[in-house]
């Protein structure tokens, strides 16, 4: 006895044993799994979180400025290392910051130089115009390394160059320059740089010119009216000239060789007005030194291209502003004598930083790719560096309604990238939220009925003989790879869809009744065994209906339906992205509503037969609302898989980015744009932390959504299983 007793408490020891280092192993892997979660999330919090860092701008260099003459323009290298300017004598002098080292001056071609005129982006040069209106082209020459010196270079040579014949005065000069390649041209080594210069004459005419090595070729010129010209700007591709006279703004198109008057709009009578242009030449900033601010930009129209004003920057009013704009980028600083620096970004209006720098600052400049800028007061240079990594992502950009340029009105658009360098990135995240919704939406609506109706009728009318074939190869469906749902999505049923377009909308409501049509006839004679002769006559509907459909589209639209829709209808769209999806979903919502139904207790269902109910009435008083919370949590878990689901809808829609709630249109999910774009954005770019942004909305979505589940499933367990209780 007492050995038996013995082997018993071993027995019993090693049991426990076992159980408590099954236990732990069971609570660590949880743990780790909640720890993988949490570094997952925070490791995209990390990577998003500069976005919304706020801008700053740090002096780092002091220097005195060596000449007394006054600044015809100011310039600083890209990293902030050099300085230079050209003074109105016609000298050119460089400074070196690290040390305060001033280089020799350079005598140049000019002299003395009425105004510089800035032109280039990305790459400075100035028009250096003398009071006779010659102009030298002049552009600073910055080593990247090694031992050679910045220099000054003439790209079209150092003969000043007649922009008028008689040798007046000009009013104003703006120019571009260009890179054109000779269609007979071989390599890139052929591509020819030219600038064109657009001048206003002391007689008010508008007049334009093609300047090449030592000579101007003049293109068109155009008189003006009696209104003397205020400003002058020429976009950076010298296709478009903005003057503006008192407070009338004018546009002109630069058509091979002639001028032509685009557009005009009078502005607010306070005055007086200049012009800027952002990055790229698409918008105009219009602005006084007393702190008004506007951005206009041409709308498409019925009528064409409209000058609009879309938005003004609001700011405290002064006299004396200055407004610089980068040369990359949409975005612009303004300066008051006081030192108040403000930085502003095209899609914000509120500006992005305030701060105080040197006061009575007589010129400002931006480097090249704006991370440096250059002040200059009457007696120093003061040098600052500007962290602005991602002046145009915002929240107002990331979920509300911008108007972009080239638009006719405000929306939501994504769009990262183009073939224009001057183009400006669209990351608006509500068209890939609306996707990923309708997406899943669409999916839910065609898989929830049909995997709902077959648990039911799987789980409590089927014959057990029948069901143990029908349940494991219903779940087997699931472990079908989604990228081969999505590939016969794209490659056969899209083109099914387009050419049986009416009879797959028709097909719902026909199989419908079909099936209550079947269940009428055979509910005394084959219960158990009705999916037997549904299947056939399901198939007979779907086959008659498809042989008839495209013959009435026909006759009823004089052509199939799909083209009568002309441009409502694309071939990939949420009809087909839902269908596929749906597909994936209807072995999870099948087995896991089969297994609550099936489990319901069969003491419930048999009282209340026993009380003289009906299966029918059973079904949905007793049996669905005990299934309750499983059957909950499935459609939950299957909305959360349709939400984040890759392939299936990447595959299956013509993946355009847009805000639309057809049936027939497409989508681009959160998930699939991250798959899309995510090979191919450059590693700390504001694109890559954007796409970074997106999976953590997806993240946080999902996590939402699967939490609010299961706190609603636990409440609905309770509640029954308390009712089941007390019954």
């Amino acid at each position: 006895m007492a050995e038996t007793d013995s082997r018993f408490a071993y027995q019993d020891a090693r049991r426990r044993r076992l159980d408590r280092v099954t236990q732990h192993i069971v609570v660590g892997s949880g743990l780790l799994v909640m720890m993988a979660l949490v570094l997952i999330f925070f490791y995209l919090l990390y990577v998003v979180a500069p976005l919304f860092v706020s801008p700053s701008v740090t002096q780092y260099a002091a220097s005195p400025r060596v000449a007394s003459a006054p600044s015809a323009a100011v310039g600083i290298s890209d990293d902030g290392s050099l300085g230079y300017r050209i003074d109105q004598r016609g000298f050119g002098e460089f400074m070196v910051f690290a040390g305060a080292q001033s280089l020799p001056r350079t005598a140049l071609s000019v002299t003395p130089i009425t105004r510089a005129v800035a032109f280039g982006e990305g790459r400075p040069h100035y028009a250096l115009l003398s009071a006779t209106g010659h102009i030298t082209i002049v552009a600073p020459f910055i080593p990247l390394a090694g031992n050679a010196q910045p220099a000054w270079r003439y790209p079209f040579g150092k003969t000043p160059l007649p922009l008028t014949a008689d040798g007046t005065p000009l009013r104003h000069l703006a120019l571009a320059l260009r890179e054109t390649t000779p269609p007979m041209a071989a390599n890139a080594a052929a591509t020819v740089v030219d600038a064109v210069a657009v001048w206003v004459t002391q007689d008010n005419r508008l007049s334009m010119g093609r300047i090449s090595a030592d000579s101007v070729q003049p293109v068109a010129s155009v008189a003006l009216g009696d209104t003397p010209v205020d400003d002058l700007v020429l976009t950076p591709r010298g296709d478009v000239i903005y003057s503006l006279s008192g407070n009338q703004l004018s546009s002109w198109r630069v058509s091979g060789e002639t001028l032509t008057l685009s557009g005009t709009a009078t502005l607010p009578s306070a005055g007086p007005w200049r012009l800027a242009l952002f990055s790229g030449g698409y918008s105009l900033l219009v602005y006084t030194e007393s702190g008004k601010i506007f951005q206009w930009f041409d709308v498409p129209g019925a009528d064409g291209l409209r000058l609009t004003e879309i938005r003004d920057f609001p700011q405290r009013e002064t006299q004396g502003m200055q407004l610089v704009p980068e040369a990359l980028r949409r975005v612009f600083a303004t300066l008051t004598p006081q030192g108040a620096l403000s930085l502003f970004a095209s899609k914000q209006s509120a500006a992005v930083l305030t701060q105080q720098v040197a006061a009575q600052a007589q010129r400002m400049v931006f480097s090249a790719h704006g991370k440096a800028l250059l002040l200059e007061t009457p007696t120093q240079w003061y040098a600052y560096r500007v962290d602005n990594p991602y002046p145009d992502i915002g929240w107002r950009g990331l979920w509300q309604r911008v108007w972009y340029e080239n638009y006719p009105q405000p929306d939501f658009i994504w769009q990262s990238t183009a073939a224009d360098d001057s183009y400006q990135a669209k990351f608006s995240l509500v068209p890939l939220l609306a996707g990923s919704l309708k997406a899943a939406l669409y999916a839910m609506l065609f898989a929830t009925p049909l995997a709902l109706a077959a648990a039911v009728y799987t789980a409590c009318f089927m014959t057990p003989g029948l069901r143990r074939w029908v349940k494991p190869t219903l779940e087997v469906m699931g472990a079908l790879p989604t990228v081969v749902v999505g590939l016969i999505a794209a490659l056969w049923l899209a083109p099914h869809v387009e050419t049986y377009l009416s009879a797959i909308l028709a097909l719902p409501l026909l199989c419908t009744l079909g099936v209550l049509g079947v269940g009428a006839l055979t509910a005394r004679w084959m219960q158990g065994r009705e999916v037997l002769l549904l299947m056939p006559v399901l198939l007979l509907i779907v086959l008659g209906v498809c042989g008839f459909a495209p013959a009435l589209e026909v006759r009823l639209f004089g052509q199939p339906l799909f083209q009568w829709m002309d441009g409502n209808f694309v071939q990939r769209n949420a009809l087909v992205a839902g269908i596929a999806l749906g597909f994936a979903l209807i072995p999870l919502i099948f087995s896991l509503a089969e297994d609550a139904l099936f489990n319901v207790p069969t003491r419930l269902s048999q009282g209340s037969l026993a009380l003289g109910a009906t299966p029918w009435q059973t079904l949905w008083h007793v049996v669905l609302p005990s299934a309750s919370a499983g059957i909950f949590a499935a459609l939950m878990l299957s909305f959360g898989r349709a939400v984040g689901e890759t392939m299936i809808v990447l595959m299956a829609t013509g993946n355009t980015p847009i805000v639309d709630a057809g049936l027939l249109q497409g989508l681009r999910s959160l998930a699939a744009n991250i798959a899309i774009e995510m090979p191919e954005a450059v590693m700390g770019s504001g694109h890559y932390r954007v796409l970074f942004l997106t999976a953590l909305v997806l993240f946080v979505f999902t996590f939402v959504v699967n939490t609010l589940a299961e706190t609603l499933r636990q409440r609905l367990r309770r509640r029954y299983r308390d009712e089941g209780d007390h019954a």
